[in-house]
């Protein structure tokens, strides 16, 4: 795995170098056919950026499936928004754990699920999601909920706040500026252990919603070859392996519970 992920950090330094003296995007420097670019929002343990090097359960998988296809994964983290928008534009080939858009393509393989679980103080009394009612519920702009979720929302009687990422919102709970969130449950965790924020989940999670890589509209065939290979990687036990490595479970097991 060393021996493929060498190429793609040096790749990325050499789209900087260029981008700086000749004052184009790092983006658009890249025209090579066998080039595939991404971007993501960092969400550990999917996504994160470490020494300069895209990393994280999601990525991995990705970089596995470009290496099977002969093609090189390059990795952009920007935030969520941004990124969607130059999938949209055709700046970047695909966008990394989306939900379902019409405006792009994916599927039907998923890999990854975001977990709607609702968030709340550790001094909050708070314990089903029936006693939330009133106050502030932070939301991540630009995310795709479903429609079981926001319509549960709109019972509680709650001020929909947005932000621009879950630890944002997640900050703003801990500062007392929400009175609950919605966020991941297995990224949210990551991030409160390491942050020592506390709060913690309503269980189980509301709902859950599968995530895809997603691919600009123009991008058929591409979007067509690497569904094909995350398939073969699941029946294969790879995608479990990745799992187990950062979560200490399997996807079956995690998929499975949700």
């Amino acid at each position: 795995m060393r021996s493929f992920l060498y190429p793609v950090r040096y790749r990325l330094l050499v789209v900087w170098l260029l981008a700086l003296t000749s004052l184009i995007s790092p983006i658009g420097v890249l025209s090579n056919d066998r080039v595939t670019t991404f971007c993501f929002n960092d969400w550990p343990p999917y996504t994160r950026t470490t020494d300069s090097e895209a990393d994280g359960i999601s990525i991995n998988i990705i970089k596995r499936a470009a290496q099977i296809l002969g093609r090189e994964a390059v990795f952009f983290e920007m935030e969520w928004n941004e990124c969607l928008n130059k999938v949209k534009e055709g700046a970047v080939d695909a966008v990394l754990d989306a939900a379902q858009r019409d405006e792009f393509l994916q599927g039907p393989t998923s890999f990854n699920m975001y977990t709607d679980t609702f968030w709340v103080n550790n001094s909050s009394n708070i314990n089903r999601y029936e006693q939330l009612n009133g106050g502030k519920i932070g939301l991540v702009e630009g995310y795709v909920y479903n429609d079981r979720l926001l319509a549960h929302l709109k019972t509680l009687n709650l001020e929909l706040v947005y932000g621009v990422d879950e630890p944002t919102i997640i900050r703003d709970l801990a500062q007392g500026q929400l009175d609950t969130v919605v966020a991941d449950l297995a990224s949210t965790f990551v991030f409160v252990r390491q942050q020592k924020i506390k709060a913690h989940p309503i269980l189980p999670p509301f709902s859950v919603d599968k995530l895809y890589l997603s691919f600009n509209a123009a991008k058929p065939e591409l979007q067509r070859d690497f569904d094909r290979i995350f398939a073969e990687l699941l029946a294969q036990g790879y995608v479990d392996e990745v799992y187990q490595q950062w979560i200490g479970t399997t996807y079956s097991n995690f998929a499975g519970a949700n």
